[in-house]
């Protein structure tokens, strides 16, 4: 057997092996081809800036930009600022102290925390808390977009004499309804953002077993945030289905006097093996608690 009978693929195939090994015809290697080079950006162009911090949770774009104020509250994945707006936090939020480390802070009410924003999406990935309030990379007008909740533009409290607001005092009289489980001997409090958040800023006076009232005098105007208390954050009001809600809000128009008639469902702390007071006290509320059979 010859070996001319092999050359039909013996060639081709020793020639493939020698171009994947860089030799050219001529026995020398050839050069490698130029790594690709992607072009400098058109003039004017705007390249997509890089994340602002290293540590920040991975998001869906990487570009941050950070807001700082007074929180209201943390809870179901939303973050609630002072100023009553409320905002998506990322399923893996990263919460930690201002240098990025470590923190025993929890988000509540009271506490300041700068908020890290993803632009793609505007949820917050990173919370900074502090006792004390931290610089600002924002303005509000730069998360003002990712807003789920808000509430008024205007400041808090906003004495503006425009919009039909004289600015003139007005006495405003709270009438609060409480859960039948109520302990009786507890006292019950308003608490506002115009007040601090003090769980212990405004105490009601009791007319019955199940009903408070309290007169405060406001300017025509103002407009502020308010929830109920039994004395704490732990016992604060909750809706409807035993869950957080957020901050009723308010706004004094002009009047003498305005009525403000609310409804407390529960209680944070709420004993579930407390007794029902029930309304058995005869009140204008309730002038007959008692099922009295007919006269025969």
């Amino acid at each position: 057997m010859r070996l001319e009978r092999f050359r039909p693929w013996f060639i081709p195939v020793v020639a493939l092996a020698l171009v994947a090994a860089g030799i050219g015809p001529f026995g020398s290697a050839s050069q490698a081809a130029p790594a690709y080079v992607p072009p400098p950006p058109a003039p004017g162009a705007v390249a997509t800036p890089p994340p602002l911090s290293a540590t920040a949770t991975p998001s869906p774009s990487g570009h941050l930009i950070r807001y700082s104020g007074q929180l209201l509250d943390y809870r179901k994945g939303y973050v609630f600022f002072t100023t009553g707006d409320g905002f998506r936090a990322d399923p893996k939020l990263k919460i930690d102290d201002p240098n990025g480390k470590a923190t025993t802070l929890a988000p509540a009410t009271r506490v300041y925390a700068r908020a890290a924003f993803d632009t793609g999406n505007g949820e917050i990935v990173e919370l900074a808390l502090s006792r004390s309030p931290l610089p600002t990379e924002a303005n509000y007008e730069a998360i003002k977009g990712f807003v789920i909740a808000a509430s008024t533009e205007a400041p808090n409290p906003d004495l503006g004499h425009g919009a039909g607001f004289s600015g003139r005092q007005v006495v405003v009289v709270f009438t609060v309804q409480v859960p039948s489980k109520t302990p009786f001997g507890d006292d019950i409090y308003m608490a506002t953002d115009i007040s601090g958040w003090s769980a212990t800023a405004i105490r009601m006076d009791r007319i019955d077993t199940l009903h408070y009232r309290v007169s405060q005098n406001f300017l025509s105007g103002t407009r502020f945030l308010y929830r109920y208390t039994r004395g704490s954050w732990r016992s604060a009001e909750r809706g409807q289905d035993g869950l957080e809600v957020p901050p009723r809000q308010f706004t004094v128009r002009d009047a003498d006097t305005l009525n403000v008639n609310d409804v407390v469902y529960h209680w944070g702390d709420e004993d579930s093996s407390q007794p029902d007071l029930g309304s058995s006290i005869p009140t204008p509320f309730n002038p007959l608690p008692f099922n009295t059979p007919p006269h025969k």
